[in-house]
């Protein structure tokens, strides 16, 4: 084949391949990896809010005590994460050389985003005060209540995108680093 120039390398069976292209690929599709997987530790993050649904911290244990109906803060927060998620995914949606595929699954997980934002501002009367009760806050923030009508239904849809856009950039990342592999000949 024919010889390598610089920035370039040859595999075994021949191909010249691109350095410079394929290592660009390469940080693009782990910058963007590492970009989801910092979406994913917000949405994640609103489940373990979800633990301290009807909590309080209490002196001198690591434990939390009961304090029901005072959760505005904390649903406020869940929602707040949620908006600053939906920010970073429209910031992803809009970069350039992302594969259709992965413009899809970011456009899927911000349109879940948005159906939890719009799903608790509806619920605003219940869920837009201090004194929110804990099961109106489990049925907003709670993925595993039975009850969902609150946003927890939106909030596990967005939690399945979330991981679905994850693999898929994960894929990308295996997709860029086999340009480089050279088959083994025997």
């Amino acid at each position: 084949g024919p010889a390598p120039k610089e920035g370039q390398a040859s595999k075994a069976d021949g191909t010249v391949i691109d350095l410079k292209t394929v290592s660009k690929k390469i940080k693009d599709a782990v910058d963007f990896a590492t970009s989801v997987k910092e979406v994913e530790t917000l949405v994640k993050s609103v489940n373990e809010l979800a633990k301290a649904i009807g909590k309080k911290i209490q002196q001198n244990t690591d434990t939390l005590g009961t304090d029901g109906a005072h959760n505005g803060s904390l649903v406020a927060g869940a929602f707040q994460m949620v908006l600053t998620v939906k920010t970073k995914l429209e910031t992803l949606a809009t970069l350039d050389g992302i594969s259709t595929e992965l413009k899809t699954k970011v456009n899927d997980s911000k349109s879940k985003a948005e159906a939890f934002i719009s799903k608790v501002k509806t619920k605003h009367s219940d869920l837009g005060k201090e004194g929110v009760t804990d099961e109106h806050a489990k049925h907003a923030i709670d993925v595993s209540s039975g009850t969902k009508d609150k946003g927890a239904s939106e909030l596990g849809e967005l939690n399945t995108a979330i991981d679905d856009l994850l693999s898929v950039a994960k894929e990308a990342i295996e997709a860029a680093i086999k340009e480089l592999t050279v088959p083994v000949k025997i």
